[in-house]
């Protein structure tokens, strides 16, 4: 029986892990393109108005 909630513990931890990786890979992605769009405004502003 102490393997048995072991493993409910384990299957716990991934699954509130899966969860968190989820939410930090989420934030870190709309980072990321807010970054990519930021330049790509930049660039249209510089190549426009040089």
């Amino acid at each position: 029986m102490d393997n048995f909630f072991f493993y409910v513990a384990v299957l716990i931890c991934l699954v509130v892990g899966f969860f968190i990786f989820r939410k930090v890979t989420t934030c870190l992605l709309k980072t990321v393109i807010g970054v990519i769009v930021i330049a790509v405004i930049a660039f249209v502003y510089y190549m426009f108005f040089k």
